[in-house]
């Protein structure tokens, strides 16, 4: 006999269930600012999606979107676009001229220097400064962002948009020093003596190299170097043939980079399938729109040259074998399929690796495959005081991850400087509930909106490079398509409600579900310790009968709702409503007025 786990209704549960805020590395409530938007209170959406991301803007343009990965919607078509909306937002606010209200803070004495102004450091500076901390951000580049700056196209992030976040920081009392290497304009040896502690976010932007003959011929420009001439306006040569390496979002902003440079015909290569891609779909879709043709299943195996230059490349074709420490399928090399692809300059677009120079050797490090080791729990060096974080410890990551990373190790360093040695974090959270929720009953045929894309001819309008390289190809939404997008929301944090009184096990419920997802199981299947007793009193049976719902697999359409001749069956909404820094309490949409002071509903039966 099958058994069934039956799990309480609690903070924890609640969390889990709501997967496109589980998924994001940052916490953000994205469900909280789509139905906000849905609703037209677009100011009040900025607020929800800017309080937990300290790069909302940049993400809002660029994030990778696990959030989507894990929209619930995907199960009846396609995921909510919610970064897209979330840039709707942010540009909303922008036009608006509406004031970004700071929290009040209480200063400290506390000192700490941050190591590189990108996602990771921009979010160790904005976590500590909120807390009183006086933080200074160091960074050898002329402005902050780190690798969005450099290594992100400006057709993809607008330069305002990374301006945005970091002005943002600066209002907390965060202070920026550009144009300043550490370990050559300051030593090391100084912050360690003046800074209370220190977060090393320097990210990973030095070049893994290409391990296979030819990989030192003139016109083998390595995809971050490539990005970071593109970016900072340095000479930069593409000829008329090139050949990208790599199937990350680095290779297709190296391809699309080249067209707007001059280049003739560009190429992808990918060792594996179109399937095993990181990139959206958008960007991938774009990609092959302006005319770069995609190449999968092939790997290097020599770069081709005459006189010291680039020729052209030789691949090898692959077959998926079995799969890696990653979880996808290793490709394995054919024998005999050998190809070569010509090319006046290739670039390797596969890995990259951090920067340790800066670091005293005395100090002693302890490095691990060329990077610096931390605790994971603590995000500590073996240097006391000092602690490590994002690209520079993990090797190359997304955006929304290095911030994360980020968040988490502004708190290790606040609990180290108070002399606290726990790692546990507690969210400032409670739960309110209850309003029975109606599934609008269009809810099944609205389809994924549109993101406005610019036409090719506005993309690469002249053969001027600087034309080129900073029009945006995404619009994204205008108030009508925010509206209709957000609305496809699913609201996982309303969640089907059985009332065992009123509950005749009929089965209707089970009938008109349209996932399968309700079920009516013997008592004795139910797997559970916390709540057997309670099941038992609410049936009254010790050995009788139940119906459980498939949490993880319902869409939410309230169909059971509608067809339970009982009114046994509710839709009630359960709600982490979180508190801000500055005390205010986040309110998502017009019913939380109904709700307010309204006790939470605790236990209950799934």
């Amino acid at each position: 006999m099958p058994e069934f786990l039956v799990q309480p209704v609690d903070a924890s549960w609640l969390q889990c269930n709501i997967e496109c805020q589980e998924a994001c590395p940052v916490g953000t409530n994205c469900r909280g600012y789509l139905n906000l938007a849905a609703e037209g209170r677009f100011e009040e959406g900025y607020i929800l999606a800017r309080e937990p991301n300290p790069v909302a803007a940049m993400c809002s343009y660029v994030c990778s979107a696990p959030c989507e990965r894990a929209c619930r919607r995907g199960d009846i078509d396609r995921p909510l676009a919610i970064r897209a909306m979330k840039r709707f937002l942010v540009e909303w606010h922008e036009a608006s001229g509406i004031p970004d209200v700071m929290p009040q803070i209480t200063p400290r004495a506390e000192r700490v220097a941050v190591v590189g102004a990108g996602p990771a450091g921009i979010a160790v500076a904005r976590e500590l400064a909120m807390k009183g901390v006086q933080v200074t951000v160091f960074d050898s580049l002329p402005y902050g962002g780190g690798t969005m700056l450099i290594g992100v196209p400006a057709f993809r992030l607008p330069r305002e948009a990374i301006e945005m976040d970091v002005r943002l920081v600066e209002r907390l009392g965060v202070t920026f020093r550009f144009n300043t290497t550490i370990g050559t304009d300051i030593p090391m040896e100084d912050l360690q003596r003046d800074y209370d502690a220190i977060a090393l976010t320097a990210g990973a932007m030095d070049a893994v190299a290409l391990d296979i003959p030819g990989g030192d011929l003139d016109g083998v420009d390595y995809g971050v170097d490539f990005m970071k001439k593109a970016n900072l306006g340095q000479d930069l040569y593409v000829g008329k043939d090139v050949v990208v390496i790599g199937g990350g979002y680095t290779a297709m902003d190296c391809s699309r980079t080249s067209l707007r440079h001059g280049a003739e015909r560009v190429s992808i290569v990918y060792r594996r399938t179109r399937s095993e891609l990181v990139v959206d779909e958008e960007e991938l879709g774009e990609t092959e729109r302006e005319g770069v043709r995609m190449e999968f299943l092939a790997s290097p195996v020599e770069v081709l040259g005459e006189d010291g230059h680039v020729t052209g490349v030789k691949f090898i074709r692959n077959r998926l074998g079995e799969p890696d420490a990653s979880g996808r399928r290793s490709p394995v090399p054919i024998e005999g399929s050998e190809f070569v692809i010509p090319a006046d300059v290739v670039i390797p677009a596969v890995s990259q690796a951090a920067d340790l120079t800066f670091l005293p050797v005395e100090a002693s490090f302890e490095i691990n495959r060329g990077r610096v080791k931390v605790d994971p729990a603590t995000y500590a060096t073996n240097v006391r005081g000092v602690f490590a974080c994002g690209d520079f410890v993990t090797g190359p990551t997304t955006l929304i991850e290095a911030a994360g990373h980020g968040k988490k190790c502004a708190y290790a360093i606040d609990r180290y400087l108070a002399g606290r040695t726990d790692v546990t974090i507690t969210p400032n959270v409670k739960i309110t509930s209850s309003w029975r929720h109606d599934m609008p009953d269009f809810y099944d045929v609205l389809p994924r909106q549109h993101i406005p894309m610019a036409p090719l001819q506005a993309r690469m309008p002249s053969t001027d490079p600087e034309v080129n390289f900073n029009t945006p190809v995404e619009y994204g939404f205008d108030a009508t398509g925010a509206v209709a997008e957000s609305t496809r929301c699913l609201m996982c944090n309303y969640n089907i409600w059985f009332d065992p009184f009123r509950c005749v096990l009929c089965g209707a419920c089970a009938d008109v579900c349209p996932e399968g997802v309700i079920h009516m199981v013997d008592v004795n299947q139910l797997k559970t310790e916390s709540l057997l007793p309670e099941i038992e009193e609410s049936y009254g049976w010790e050995n009788g009968a139940a119906m459980i719902l498939d949490e993880e697999r319902c869409i939410r359409c309230a169909l059971c709702v509608k067809r339970c001749p009982f009114d046994a069956i509710t839709m009630e909404r359960f709600e982490l409503q979180e508190i801000s820094t500055d005390g205010r309490l986040y309110k998502e949409s017009y019913r939380d007025a109904q709700l307010a002071g309204t006790p939470g509903v605790a236990g209950g039966v799934r």
